[in-house]
């Protein structure tokens, strides 16, 4: 490598003690606006293409760098760092790591899925003090809120900035609109105020959750989950004793106040400065709250399409316990379907081998999640019939597709094309919209499908318009850097 003092042999490279970085002279003015990422990659680069590929990839084109640093292109200011940065070694990478999709993604997935677990078994043991809207309201508020602190972790994360108080104001933002949602239900549907707190407390907790998420920290989560997920499943089944009702609820409690603390123990100093929001990711962000709303809504209509309960003792959402049981399996064939895309792109020699290549890894991936799918929902439904309870036919369908939407919504998110998510979810939700204004507009005699038809036609809709935005994007090389 050539530097300032000359040429290094690159057998003396790790013989060399590492130097505290300095800022080439040429960004000292704009250090502000250049990520930490990109001084690494300056002060250990082994040739001009590396420094120049990341101040393409830091927003640095060729204009700005004419404009502010007086060079023709990035390559001109490329070479210039190149020359006048000190080198720094940086710590080399174990590349015999393990590749994601192993047994580890289900447990990953049981963490997400124990949530429900124990909100189900709070909304039953406080099912006189709710009201039909209150654990909807909360999948809603919770879901979108969700969504738009895991976006905006993940950013700051990538730009090598620090979580800052965003978990703090999300958490602050999502209590006072459920809640306010909450009290207006009251007034408008009827209801009492232990429903909106209810609500409140749900959506603090998947805020919270969210924030762990982007740090990576699903086993503090599913930590905080063992009071909570214990004490719901006795409740639940009555064994091996009855629960107390109180003691089932301040289980719950104790999980949701213990994953608030976990999540605001990274808070900053200041914590009480609003965060700021670049203009850039702020439509981005828009996005995938709104993305959680669509989610958080299907979930919702679903549950309130489910059969009430037959006998005292029979299942409550009998046809979502498949959905949610099956988030491991989700999360399993998710990640090995992006570390099998990535495996392929490595060893493909055109673009046209690769696409055919990854829609292969796409289609076993969904047929291997379908068929977990269609076993869990055999299993689940047999016993909920020996429990007394027989789900209609057009909801389990409408649960299978809508469990199958959700998993190409994750595939096609976790490629950064959450404006395709939207689409799927959207004409699934207007095509429920439209039939629901039909039935109350149009004349008695014309024939209708019933509600579960209706809402399985929707379903299924959005999965086959988020497999065609599947299809399309897991063929794009740059999704799978």
């Amino acid at each position: 490598m050539s530097t300032a003092a000359g040429v290094v042999p690159a057998t003396a490279l790790s013989e060399m003690a590492p130097v505290s970085p300095e800022v080439p002279p040429s960004l000292a003015a704009f250090t502000g606006e250049v990520p930490p990422l990109l001084l690494k990659v300056v002060t250990a680069a082994v040739d001009p293409l590396e420094i120049a590929a990341s101040l393409e990839t830091c927003g640095l084109s060729n204009a700005v760098v004419k404009d502010r640093f007086g060079h023709q292109d990035v390559f001109g200011l490329a070479q210039e760092l190149y020359g006048s940065a000190r080198f720094r070694g940086a710590p080399a990478k174990d590349p015999g790591t393990k590749r994601p999709g192993g047994i580890a993604d289900l447990g990953r997935g049981v963490v997400f899925a124990t949530p429900t677990l124990m909100f189900a078994g709070g909304a039953i043991a406080l099912r006189s003090w709710l009201s039909w809207w209150t654990v909807p309201l909360a999948l809603i508020c919770g879901w979108a809120f969700g969504q738009f602190v895991s976006y905006s972790g993940f950013s700051r994360q990538a730009s090598g900035e620090g979580s800052g108080a965003t978990v703090v104001w999300a958490l602050l933002v999502a209590l006072v609109s459920c809640t306010c949602l909450g009290l207006a239900g009251d007034v408008i549907m009827g209801g009492r105020y232990s429903g909106a707190l209810f609500a409140a407390a749900a959506c603090a907790f998947m805020t919270a959750a969210a924030e762990l998420v982007v740090h990576s920290e699903e086993r503090l989560i599913g930590v905080m989950l063992v009071p909570g997920a214990i004490g719901s499943l006795i409740f639940i089944t009555h064994e091996p004793f009855r629960m107390p009702t109180i003691v089932a609820v301040a289980l719950a409690g104790i999980s949701v106040g213990g994953t608030v603390v976990a999540a605001l123990r990274r808070l900053p100093r200041r914590w009480w400065r609003l965060p700021v929001v670049k203009r850039a990711d702020l439509p981005t962000a828009l996005r995938y709250f709104a993305h959680g709303v669509c989610c958080g809504l299907f979930v919702a209509l679903f549950m309130v399409l489910e059969p009430a309960k037959v006998r005292p003792d029979s299942w409550p959402a009998a046809a979502a316990y498949p959905m949610i049981l099956s988030l491991g399996v989700m999360e399993w064939q998710l990640r090995s379907l992006r570390a099998g895309a990535r495996a392929v792109l490595l060893g493909s020699y055109t673009v046209s081998d690769f696409a055919v290549a990854a829609r292969r890894k796409l289609a076993r991936a969904a047929l291997c999640y379908l068929v977990a799918l269609v076993v869990l929902t055999s299993v689940v439904q047999a016993l909920a019939y020996a429990r007394g309870v027989a789900v209609p036919v057009p909801l389990l369908l409408a649960g299978i597709c809508l469990a199958i939407a959700f998993f190409l919504a994750l595939v096609v998110s976790s490629f950064g094309r959450v404006e395709l998510v939207l689409l799927g979810w959207t004409a699934g939700l207007a095509a429920f919209g439209t039939w629901a204004l039909l039935t109350k507009v149009v004349h008695t005699g014309w024939v209708f499908p019933s509600t579960n038809t209706a809402f399985c036609i929707a379903a299924l809709i959005s999965a086959v318009i988020l497999a065609l935005s599947a299809r399309r994007t897991v063929v794009n090389p740059f999704c799978h850097a």
